[in-house]
């Protein structure tokens, strides 16, 4: 008897091969999908203020357990610092020192006794150009806490040579660790050229102890990067154009430094006019005036913030050629100047390897 061959559901059969090609498109899309997901570029962003300006710290290339409790850490660490150098706190230890009478000294925690390290070290490195001391004549100049740049008409020089009396590191004696005395009753320290440098070493201090490479911190345009971006590129940081009418909004020359802080100090900021001149809330401490030498700006590129930012206001001071000439002489450090030569054009001079160090070598 013939054996017949089994009979199938055909409608059955068709019906099944559908559905299992439809389901492995679906596995297949999934893997797809998280596949896409694992290579898809991650940043953790946190911002908020501190110094009267906007901080940004950026995170790349980690999960966000990586980065669990880490604004807490960070709004935590910028209050350690501004209950230290803020000036606009009467009970902060820059404020409380400031008001002790003359041959007082008083116990610093050690944000203060850092900053002032920093500082005498810059200080000495470009001879007085930098010097933190310089308080008085901010103040006298309508360029202290809470001023409005507009102070109607400069000081008489009688004024300035009585406020010079005041200024210099040498009115404070630094040589007892965390004990600094003041020498002088109306000497008054300003961490402004250098405490927003210090905060920005600081929160970069925070992630490496979270063993976390790559991130960018930025405080009101100071900043350090270390390693890259979410997608895998060196970090780009953009230089301002120093035009006064724009503050600063035009990007000139785009950075991609690696591992390194790039500080900038200009005379674009903060400025009144009067008389057909500006004058700068750049001061020189030797002089007791504002700057006039043509220095639009002045941006570092150092491994330090804090070193970087006291060095660009000092070397801003300095003028170029004196300038690059102590820029050329220290190690892993490189800068760029920016000249007036026009109220709408500058030139620049810049260091022999500042560059390579930018990322701006072709």
């Amino acid at each position: 008897m013939p054996i017949n061959p089994p009979v199938h559901d055909r409608t059955a059969l068709l019906t099944r091969i559908p559905l299992l090609s439809l389901s492995l498109i679906i596995v297949l899309a999934m893997l797809l999908a998280m596949s896409t997901a694992c290579r898809q570029p991650t940043e953790h962003v946190f911002r908020g203020m501190t110094m009267g300006t906007v901080y940004t710290v950026r995170v790349a290339g980690v999960s966000s357990r990586a980065v669990s409790g880490l604004e807490s850490e960070i709004r935590g660490r910028l209050e350690e610092i501004n209950a230290s150098m803020s000036l606009y706190r009467p009970d902060s230890v820059i404020s409380r020192f400031n008001a002790l009478e003359s041959s007082q000294s008083m116990t610093v925690g050690g944000d203060f006794w850092n900053v002032l390290r920093a500082s005498v070290l810059v200080h000495e490195l470009t001879d007085g150009a930098f010097d933190p001391t310089v308080k008085p004549l901010l103040d006298l100049w309508g360029f202290g806490p809470g001023s409005s740049f507009a102070i109607g008409q400069p000081p008489d020089m009688d004024q300035v040579r009585e406020t010079l009396e005041a200024v210099g590191l040498h009115l404070i004696d630094s040589s007892e660790p965390r004990e600094p005395r003041k020498l002088h009753p109306r000497v008054q320290l300003d961490f402004g050229g250098v405490a927003k440098g210090y905060a920005v070493d600081a929160l970069a201090e925070v992630l490496r102890q979270r063993n976390l490479a790559d991130f960018l911190v930025d405080i009101g345009g100071d900043v350090l990067v270390s390693g890259r971006n979410a997608g895998g590129e060196p970090w780009r940081i953009g230089l301002s154009q120093p035009d006064r009418d724009m503050v600063g909004n035009e990007v000139l020359l785009v950075l991609r430094p690696k591992n390194a802080a790039v500080l900038t100090s200009g005379d674009y900021r903060q400025y009144f006019h009067h008389d057909g001149r500006y004058f700068s809330h750049v001061i020189d401490p030797r002089t007791g005036h504002p700057l006039d030498n043509g220095v639009a700006s002045v941006t570092v590129i150092a491994e330090s913030a804090v070193y970087a930012d006291a060095l660009a206001t000092g070397l801003m001071v300095m003028g170029a050629d004196a300038g690059l000439e102590l820029v050329e002489s220290l190690p892993d450090v490189e800068a760029l100047f920016l000249i007036r030569v026009s109220e709408d054009q500058v030139v620049d001079r810049r260091s022999s390897g500042f560059n390579k160090v930018a990322g701006m070598e072709m």
